[in-house]
């Protein structure tokens, strides 16, 4: 059986202090936020209206709801207008009822194909001349949950843009349904295909959040306002981590206008026709409206402005790959994943980060699954100030993004796609006095060729539990082969590999021996060779917290400034902090820690020591104890060894911990180690793909020799910032070792057009390199491929006939 490895890292200061990580947030929110448009209808209706909208808001959604897109599609764009129920447009000319759902047909129109092929529909939705606020819902039928859409408000002439998808029905329609009286517009941005192996174009690829567009300063674009009935040419591919042949970009647009006119912004490819698309923004405010947008042959999109002056900020959230790339492909769905106002959750207050846990929630699938991204719908629900929020992949630094810009008291909604963290969650900050968030699902992207990966329904990835079971079932399963030897490898070296099937999934389970701590399992689609395609992976831990040990951060008897030393005790990985642990630490000028002179009050997992207790050229101890309680269990206690910080002020103040700490709170990320893992080893392995003598039989009975004289030295593959000598050291060989061959080797008598020849022997190593990163408050630990390297015996080689 295989075992699982046992993972040595640490879950440090899970958030440190909440001021202290919120103090780079810059400036920007004072740019961004002007002064409170003025409101064209009463204080008292539109508080009516409000009331009313945070009644359906609180409406709990099904947990999961999927039409038949399968294994889900790829996006293509279109363009085109299907519904304007002011101008008969798709079949009606009056305003929406309240409360009454109209069956939308999508295939056949705006450039949707009606054969079939259709998954679900992306979908720029505005909504106007309500008499106060309300939801626009969408579903793919009467049998299918329904998603929102958008929140639109009751102000006279004002019209408010979001995009949506939706899951397209059986019969090429959808249902829409809004909350109160209203004009409804619906423009196609594109459509998701029922099914793919997402080698067509439009596979999504996420990115980590990027502003590239900034006309404010010049980013991107020329630095001017954009007046009415002009636009700006943008250039998506070439930079801004996308390639060249992307097919499409999704973007957030920020209009920033100051003026008391509102007005709509019009994405489009550059070169192609302008559609009628509109994307409504509003007066003496910053509206944040995500868009899908096909790009040019050149890879650039126009935006084109009406009616008022606006500044304009472009984040990109990801691309959409060109034929023949592989991307992730998209399955809508429905469910709310978060609310802050529901029963044991609270407000977001002012400069909060939360961590949202999305994977496993509303339908979404686990993170092991495949799953890269998700598309949702962040709701803003009066706000406590002008303010705005960021949303990105939890664990990983906090993008110069916005994901929503809102007023004080108001309601707004936008479409945000984002990737998941490791941990299957996302990260919400919120610059604006206290405000309540929801958050509700669209649908999400999944790797199409990642194979699924299970433990069972409890083992979870990041699960953890006191005992340790006797073994663990892990079954993985890979879509059909796309080229000839594809394997699924299961738990790497220490499981198994089965070939994939060309004409179905391939299904494989492995029993494995869990030990203490941080168990990781994983599955990889593997080309022929042993390349990685893809891959998932779970970790899932064993054993109490107070089985630890506490590891010194900085390292035991590192030297530091004396105004810089900062001390934080981080748990191995035998077991994990609470989330109530506070800890404590003692400083004492004796090593065996008498006569203490200073101990700090309980921290999360740091705490500074006075400057003015410390001493140039002087060796300090100390220790930190951590208490604290799970669920249900009385409060225990966690005490470190001994260690040791020596003062100098000479030394590097850019290499201190205190400057690391310092980039470690502002969002940076910090490798902490690198290391190789998993490292095996085969013996007497005969190399026969790196041939070092051959010779051919012209007749039968005909022998043949082979003499070598040639010599090897050591190739080390690396990744991840090791050295080739760091990779040796630690797979314990000599990176410059040169090993000869000097012989000569006769051979049988073989057939006519035998081949006979010879190769090294020696020892072949298989590894994958791993690093510890430190992001935004928690470790991640990225990990290589499986790498190889052969280690041949001086004057040892093998030969045969082939």
């Amino acid at each position: 059986m295989g075992g699982t490895r046992n993972l040595r890292g640490c879950h440090i200061l899970r958030e440190l202090t909440a001021t202290r990580a919120v103090d780079h947030v810059g400036g920007l929110v004072r740019t961004l936020l002007h002064a409170p448009r003025t409101r064209k209808r009463s204080i008292a209706a539109a508080t009516l209206g409000a009331l009313a909208l945070v009644g359906s808001l609180l409406v709990a959604t099904p947990a999961q709801a999927l039409n038949d897109t399968g294994t889900g599609g790829v996006f293509t764009p279109a363009t085109g207008r299907i519904l304007d129920t002011a101008k008969g447009t798709g079949g009606f000319s009056t305003p929406m009822e309240a409360g009454k759902y109209r069956t939308i047909q999508v295939t056949g129109l705006a450039g949707v194909p009606d054969d079939g092929t259709v998954g679900a529909v992306s979908l720029n939705a505005t909504v106007g001349t309500a008499p106060g606020n309300g939801t626009l819902f969408g579903r793919p039928d009467a049998d299918t949950s329904r998603t929102s859409m958008l929140i639109y408000n009751g102000n006279t002439g004002e019209y408010v843009s979001n995009t949506a998808t939706v899951a397209v029905g059986a019969d090429g329609t959808i249902q829409i349904m809004a909350e109160t009286s209203a004009r409804v517009i619906l423009d196609v941005q594109g459509y998701y295909t029922a099914n793919t192996d997402g080698t067509a174009a439009g596979g999504f690829v996420p990115v980590a959040g990027k502003r590239f567009i900034d006309t404010r300063s010049g980013l991107g674009a020329p630095k001017a306002t954009i007046a009415p009935g002009k636009s700006v040419d943008i250039q998506v591919t070439g930079a801004n981590d996308v390639p060249a042949g992307a097919s499409g970009a999704v973007v957030n647009l920020i209009a920033i206008n100051s003026t008391s006119s509102d007005g709509n912004l019009t994405p489009y490819a550059t070169g192609s026709t302008k559609p009628l698309n509109s994307l409504h923004y509003t007066p003496s405010a910053t509206t944040s409206i995500q868009a899908q947008v096909a790009l040019s042959a050149d890879g650039k999109m126009t935006i084109a402005n009406s009616s008022s002056t606006i500044n304009l900020v472009i984040d990109l959230q990801g691309y959409f790959t060109a034929a023949g790339q592989t991307g992730a492909v998209f399955t809508p769905g429905t469910g709310r994943a978060y609310d802050s106002r529901a029963t044991g959750n609270t407000i977001l207050g002012k400069n909060e980060t939360r961590s949202i846990q999305v994977a496993g929630t509303a339908g979404v699938p686990v993170m092991g699954s495949g799953i890269t991204a998700v598309v949702l719908t962040l709701i803003v629900s009066h706000g406590g100030s002008d303010g705005r929020a960021a949303v990105w992949a939890d664990g990983t630094a906090k993008p110069d993004t916005t994901s929503i810009n809102f007023q004080a008291d108001e309601i707004r909604t936008n479409t945000v796609t984002v990737p998941l963290g490791a941990n299957g969650k996302i990260s919400l900050n919120n610059v604006a006095d206290a405000t309540n968030y929801v958050i509700d699902v669209q649908g999400w992207y999944a790797d199409p060729l990642a194979p699924s990966l299970t433990c069972g329904s409890i083992y979870e990835d990041g699960s953890r539990f006191d005992a340790l079971p006797d073994s663990l079932t892990c079954t993985a399963t890979a879509r059909a082969a796309t080229s000839t030897g594809e394997q699924l490898s299961i738990n790497g070296d220490d499981g198994k590999s089965v070939p994939l099937s060309a004409s179905g999934p391939t299904t494989t389970s492995l029993v494995i021996n869990p030990t203490l701590g941080t168990n990781i399992i994983d599955a990889y689609r593997l080309s022929a060779d042993g390349t990685p395609i893809s891959s998932n992976i779970i970790t899932v831990g064993f054993g109490r917290w107070t089985d630890s040990t506490l590891e010194s951060y900085p390292a035991d008897g590192a030297s530091m400034h004396h105004d810089e030393v900062e001390l934080a005790a981080i748990p191995s990985d035998e077991g994990f902090l609470p989330d109530n642990a506070k800890t404590t630490f003692t400083l004492s000028m004796s090593p065996d820690m008498s006569s203490p002179i200073w101990q700090s009050d309980a921290s999360d997992g740091t705490a500074t020591v006075p400057a003015d207790l410390l001493a140039q050229q002087q060796d300090y101890f100390w220790t930190a104890s951590v208490t604290g309680s799970t669920t249900g269990s009385p409060e225990s206690s966690l005490t470190s060894p001994i260690f040791s910080v020596h003062v100098d002020d000479s030394i590097d103040s850019e290499t201190s911990f205190e400057s690391e700490m310092q980039v470690m709170i502002g969002g940076g990320s910090v490798t902490k180690s690198t290391k190789v893992i998993n490292k095996s080893s085969t013996k007497n392995y005969k190399k026969w793909t790196k041939k070092i003598g051959a010779c051919y039989a012209t007749q039968n009975g005909d022998t043949c020799s082979v003499t070598t004289s040639s010599s090897k030295t050591q190739d080390i593959q690396t990744a991840y910032g090791l050295s080739k000598g760091a990779v040796a050291a630690q797979l314990s060989i000599s990176v410059s070792e040169s090993t000869s061959y000097s012989t000569t080797m006769t051979s049988k008598p073989m057939k006519k057009g035998q081949r006979y020849f010879c190769s090294p022997v020696g020892t072949l190593y298989k590894y994958k390199i791993q690093k510890t990163v430190y992001t935004a408050g928690k470790y991640t630990y990225p990990t290589s491929g499986w790498l190889y390297t052969f280690n041949p015996y001086k004057n040892q080689i093998a030969c045969k006939v082939g």
